[in-house]
């Protein structure tokens, strides 16, 4: 009877994941291309000629949107099942992305500016709102002594697949470019589309591509609701008011959130300019943006498995400090880049896709794991409401207090190069908060990789 049981169980999960897998490559592949952070977004923004003011708007907004999690709680209170709350939701936030090229319509290029804005603030809050339902949905499904292979797996084959969309999507994009180079004419010849591959029908192809991505985006929930539900274990009746602040009771929960607040100020320091950095200082196309996000990428997929593992085995926390070091020594790199020498950003990129593919994990799992049974939704969705909030903060301070340049010696740093620096130094003042975090689960660093080490070790030495 066990041994069926045990079937059953083993069935329900790899039905899960195939069908998370699924849904999941549509939402990557529409996220690459249409959501905030795409550096298809930027390029759109840089064509509308937006300032760093906007930019930090744009980031800002990205942070708002987690503001609406919380919603998620208040409409899922007194549902019987979250399924059909989540699609319908989130299918809203991702069609209203289908009209962002209308913003090349407006002959006041400001006005496109706002019109984009605003769109993707109610976007991307939309699809905040359906995640946090999706959280709950999902964590009903896969057992927590899991989850961290569960997520590291999962994210390792959407982000692969993102990243290949990606990189036909921008070639092409910089097929408009007024500088080809042999390849790409030979390309465009063969297409026989010389009179289409112009510099004024760049916007319009642009445009396309986030018709097509929310589309794509639509089409991945139909594979979403295929994914099972469990029901919704029976709660004891409760106000919504004492939903709200049941989190706030947790000692535990306080003190992550605490960590959480400086962390998330630390990353908006400087979010905003990565990509117009990249594209306006450093001159870089968007198919050389794409081979910094595919090294990123790569060393992502090859550190899932690793983090999954790690994580599982001596907890969120432990894993979290090597992020922290690792989270404010990448902001640093960027001071020593500038026009035709950024060479070190290769580096930077595997660096920061090592460090990001830990920190998502984490982010995920570290408040399901605080979290007590049944309340991993008022969890999530609180936490990530004030730790967006406080990302939001920090973005839009970096528009407000835009500094000058800075010289240094013989070394001239940009403003944006000025800002990255402190964002450096303030992730890793994350530090201190995190030390005060308590996981029930966790291994001290220092056992934790002379584990690994002499695991390492003895590998090579059977070899």
């Amino acid at each position: 009877m066990r041994n069926i049981d045990k079937k059953q169980k083993h069935s329900r999960l790899r039905i899960s994941f195939q069908t998370s897998v699924t849904e999941g490559i549509f939402a990557q592949i529409y996220g690459n291309l249409s959501a905030i952070g795409s550096s298809f977004i930027v390029k759109l923004m840089v064509i509308l000629g937006a300032s760093p003011m906007h930019y930090s708007l744009l980031s800002a907004i990205g942070q708002v949107s987690a503001l609406w999690q919380p919603l998620g709680i208040a409409i899922t209170h007194k549902l019987k099942e979250r399924k059909s709350a989540c699609i319908k939701i989130t299918a809203i936030g991702r069609f209203l992305t289908i009209f962002l090229g209308l913003s090349l319509l407006f002959n006041n290029h400001l006005q496109g500016i706002w019109f984009v804005l605003i769109l993707l603030f109610f976007s991307a809050g939309l699809q905040s709102l359906g995640a946090n339902i999706w959280i709950a949905w999902i964590s009903d499904l896969i057992p927590l002594s899991i989850r961290g292979r569960f997520f590291s797996r999962r994210n390792q084959i959407l982000i692969g697949i993102g990243l290949i969309v990606s990189y036909i999507v921008s070639f092409h994009i910089d097929l408009f470019e007024s500088a080809k180079g042999a390849f790409k004419l030979g390309y465009i010849k063969l297409l026989r589309a010389e009179k289409f591959f112009l510099p004024q029908n760049q916007p319009l192809f642009l445009a396309g591509v986030f018709v097509f991505a929310s589309l794509i985006g639509l089409i991945g929930l139909f594979f979403l609701n295929r994914q099972p539900e469990r029901p919704l274990r029976p709660v004891p009746e409760q106000r919504l008011r004492e939903r709200y602040s049941a989190p706030f009771k947790d000692k535990n929960f306080r003190l992550l959130s605490v960590f959480g607040i400086w962390w998330m100020l630390a990353i908006g320091v400087g979010s905003p300019f990565w990509g117009p950095f990249m594209m306006k200082k450093l001159s870089m196309s968007l198919f050389e943006i794409q081979i910094y996000n595919t090294l990123s990428v790569f060393s992502s997929l090859l550190s899932y498995q690793f983090w999954g593992r790690f994580i599982d085995k001596n907890g969120n926390k432990t894993a979290m400090q090597i992020c922290i070091a690792l989270g404010g020594l990448n902001p640093m790199l960027w001071l020593f880049t500038s026009a035709g020498n950024y060479s070190i950003l290769w580096l930077e990129a595997l660096s920061s896709g090592f460090m990001w593919a830990g920190a998502g994990i984490i982010t995920t799992n570290f408040i399901l794991s605080v979290a007590e049974k049944g309340k991993e939704q008022v969890y999530s969705g609180i936490y990530g409401a004030i730790t967006g909030l406080a990302m939001m903060f920090s973005t839009l301070a970096c528009g407000i207090f835009y500094p000058s340049s800075l010289t240094i010696g013989k070394k001239i740093l940009e403003p944006e190069q000025v800002i990255f620096g402190v964002g450096g130094i303030m992730r890793w003042l994350s530090f201190i908060p995190l030390f005060f975090v308590v996981e029930k689960r966790t291994v001290p660093l220092p056992q934790a990789l002379v584990s690994l080490f002499q695991k390492k070790t003895n590998r090579s030495l059977k070899k």
